[in-house]
């Protein structure tokens, strides 16, 4: 077997059982308030995140993440109790693609888009990326295209709480993270492959190249 392989397939496994994880709490909460109510459903959903923490900590793997996971589950199931809904489970989550579209926005208006910030790092792109047009443009048509999809994803999640379609809004909640993962790696990967074009017709960035990140 090619030791390529081999090392590749540990990271693939981790991804599986992270994005398995961070969807656990939601997909308990939709099991159970279908089958005992909101306040089985709470309870449920915040033991649920104490064992899957307590599993991150015994494996000693994501930590940080765990403690976010649990720490978000509990505050979620506390909105709902507030609310006295089930769909106030999903009321904080809708802020995330709410910040995300703003972050995006803001940061193409004033000239320093957000994948240029995160990416242009990663890929071993000139420090001084704003001042190459190709880059600039590039970074900023990414960045509006991500805060494109963040705008639909908080369209789509307003009108389901509008209609209550807890089902839905559950679905769009556990799908949300291997969408953002699959975004972020993309945006990766087309980052490298501007960068390299840069390379190409500006020798100068290529003698000063820093070297990419993992």
């Amino acid at each position: 077997m090619n030791p390529a392989h081999e090392r590749r397939r540990p990271g693939t496994r981790d991804q599986v059982a992270s994005l398995t994880a961070t969807a656990a709490p939601t997909l308990v909460f939709l099991a159970a308030v279908g089958l005992g109510g909101l306040r089985t459903a709470l309870v449920a959903t915040v033991t649920s995140a104490l064992l899957v923490l307590a599993w991150r900590l015994r494996a000693r793997h994501h930590v940080a993440h765990a403690l976010v996971g649990a720490l978000l589950a509990t505050v979620c199931a506390a909105v709902a109790a507030g609310t006295g809904q089930a769909r106030g489970f999903f009321l904080l989550p809708m802020l995330v693609p709410a910040v995300a579209t703003a972050a995006c926005l803001l940061t193409v208006l004033t000239g320093a888009p957000l994948a240029g910030l995160v990416a242009n790092r990663i890929a071993g792109g000139p420090p001084d990326w704003r001042a190459h047009r190709p880059l600039q443009r590039f970074y900023s048509r990414t960045t509006l295209v991500i805060g494109l999809v963040s705008c639909a994803s908080l369209a789509a999640q307003a009108v389901l709480y509008r209609f209550s379609a807890v089902a839905w809004l559950g679905v769009l909640h556990v799908l949300m993270a291997p969408l953002w993962t699959a975004v972020t790696a993309v945006s990766v990967v087309l980052s490298r492959k501007a960068v390299a074009r840069h390379r190409t017709t500006c020798p100068a960035a290529a003698e000063a190249r820093p070297a990419p990140r993992s």
